[in-house]
């Protein structure tokens, strides 16, 4: 897990107004929990958390709240708007660098498969995978190289390298990657209906 910054503020005022005028200011709010202490509603700058998510999610926070008390977080989970994508609400989770977590860690693929090349289909099943790890120790994501694939291979969970003092908590026998054959689909004609041919009728 890579380390980042973040400010937030307390938030005093909830409900719907509230959090109308919390977008208009280019703010988001959240919630803070966990690590046996009282729960902290927050408002969190609507840029700087966008850039938390896109960056991956899996970060370890230092959160400096507006009286300089500092906390050591997790982003567990966020809500975003059906349309428009806007960030509407976002969970914090407090940890401590010593106790080891529960994260999901994004698999990426890396390279063109061999049998991509020939006609291979490539089909992902799994994109995350859940360990449990120390917070230092949890990386930001899982390559995989499929540089070697030919058609009919698969690559599980258990096949990935994962690392020392990781902990695999998804079924290691789960796929997460196969090279198919690409499925032909055979369209049958239709028979050709008979020509009628109409004779001519002799004159009289």
């Amino acid at each position: 897990m890579h380390q980042v910054e973040l400010n937030a503020a307390f938030r005093e005022k909830k409900g719907k107004e509230a959090n109308k005028k919390l977008k208009a200011n280019g703010t988001v709010p959240a919630i803070l929990y966990g690590g046996e202490k009282d729960n902290i509603s927050l408002t969190i700058n609507a840029k700087e958390l966008a850039k938390v998510i896109t960056d991956g999610g899996n970060a370890i926070i230092s959160m400096t709240l507006t009286d300089n008390m500092q906390e050591t977080v997790v982003l567990k989970n966020w809500q975003l708007h059906p349309y428009n994508g806007t960030i509407l609400h976002a969970d914090f989770y407090r940890i401590s660098l010593e106790d080891s977590i529960v994260a999901k860690v994004p698999v990426e693929i890396v390279g063109v498969a061999s049998g991509q090349k020939t006609g291979g289909v490539l089909d992902i099943s799994l994109r995350e995978i859940t360990i449990r790890a120390l917070p230092l120790q949890v990386p930001d994501k899982f390559e995989i190289n499929i540089t070697h694939l030919e058609v009919g291979d698969i690559i599980h969970v258990k096949d990935i390298q994962i690392g020392e003092g990781i902990e695999v908590l998804s079924d290691t026998e789960q796929v997460v990657v196969t090279l198919t054959v690409p499925v032909v689909e055979i369209v049958a004609s239709e028979p050709a209906e008979p020509e009628i041919v109409k004779k001519k009728k002799s004159g009289k």
